[in-house]
């Protein structure tokens, strides 16, 4: 059986889409930079559109969430807030909180302080785990455990909402659990319909699911970008050859949960493609499209971009030319200087198709 694999937000960053140079990135660098985190209470996922953050390696837990924490309560007079737990009181200062998406947000150690709560970080899942009882306590311990023996990087998925093959719609990791006696872990998932269901991690047709991340960082990078189609890497291609099209959106497929780029042709045609996740899925889409003009890149006279759009080639094309007519070859043969696209043989000579023809 397959092993669930996590697409990575991370791969983007890696490949260094989205940063730009100069004195911008040296201010982004100085910039306080804000990671938004899960947040657990008693073994329970808080699932609220305010999330706990990371700030400079410390945790920040949104006042909104407080109410949910045994043992706080919250009072706001004339602007000013003040928690209030079993061990004191404080007010909301700048050593204590932070203001982040217009929301106050309170310094975790301060309600460590204030509460009779303890809790941790949890590094390799981006989620803070929060307890008030002995119950909740073992429940959070039962889960870090479980967090430190999920393969690679699989652990960033608990406590998200995620998208995985074969399930559509979204779902929360709501619990993870390891067995000792069998090696195996498994996630309690909440699907966007309110049904709670157990995905095996290690016994599973499916292999991939992506997080509200991923998508989100996909979008971030790609939507709007100006995309050049290479028909000889896409399936049944639509397109026209090296047809200049726009990168829309991305989506989980609402039919089997799947990775999808939505592209617009212009004339307003909007085609759906799955990206292979059996790859990163950007390199992937790099494959089906060039993201700069391919005529600017490589040259061509008026004839030879006719031939090129049509999948055609022509004498005196040089290899680039034909490549981006044809995709790469089947073969070639660099000592007698030839190429082979199954049946036919092309010779250049100094990069320039002289003949070519059919075994």
């Amino acid at each position: 059986m397959k092993k669930i694999v996590l697409l990575l937000t991370t791969l983007l960053l890696m490949i260094g889409l989205g940063y730009p140079g100069g004195t911008g990135q040296a201010a982004a660098a100085a910039a306080p930079k804000y990671t938004e985190i899960s947040t657990f209470v008693d073994g329970t996922l808080m699932i609220s559109a305010s999330k706990s953050v990371l700030v400079n390696g410390s945790a920040y837990v949104p006042v909104k969430l407080l109410n949910q924490i045994p043992g706080f309560t919250v009072a706001t007079v004339a602007s000013v807030v003040t928690l209030t737990g079993s061990k004191g009181s404080a007010k909301l200062n700048k050593d204590n909180s932070i203001l982040y998406k217009n929301s106050n947000y309170v310094a975790f150690k301060t309600l460590l302080k204030l509460g009779a709560i303890d809790g941790k970080y949890a590094t390799s899942s981006y989620s803070l785990f929060i307890w008030s009882t002995e119950e909740g306590k073992i429940k959070s311990n039962s889960m870090l455990y479980a967090i430190s023996k999920l393969p690679g990087t699989m652990g960033q998925a608990v406590g998200k909402k995620v998208y995985l093959y074969a399930h559509p719609g979204s779902h929360w990791v709501t619990d993870v659990q390891y067995a000792d006696d069998t090696n195996t872990s498994t996630f309690t998932m909440l699907s966007e319909a309110g049904l709670t269901w157990t995905l095996d991690m290690d016994d599973s047709e499916t292999d991939t699911l992506y997080t509200e991340e991923n998508l989100f960082a996909y979008k971030e990078n790609f939507n709007g970008d100006s995309a050049w189609a290479v028909n000889a890497k896409i399936p049944d291609s639509p397109f026209k050859n090296m047809e200049k099209v726009t990168v829309k959106d991305f989506r989980s497929s609402p039919g089997d949960g799947s990775l999808e780029v939505q592209i617009r042709r212009a004339n307003g045609q909007e085609i759906y493609i799955s990206l292979d996740t059996t790859v990163n899925p950007v390199d992937y889409l790099k494959e089906l499209f060039y993201f700069k003009n391919p005529r600017t890149a490589y040259p061509s006279s008026d004839a030879v971009w006719a031939a090129i759009r049509d999948e055609r080639i022509i004498t005196d094309m040089t290899f680039e030319q034909v490549y981006l007519s044809w995709g790469e070859p089947d073969s070639y043969n660099e000592d007698l200087g030839y190429i082979v696209y199954g049946h036919q043989y092309l010779y250049f000579v100094n990069n320039k198709l002289k003949y070519y023809y059919e075994l």
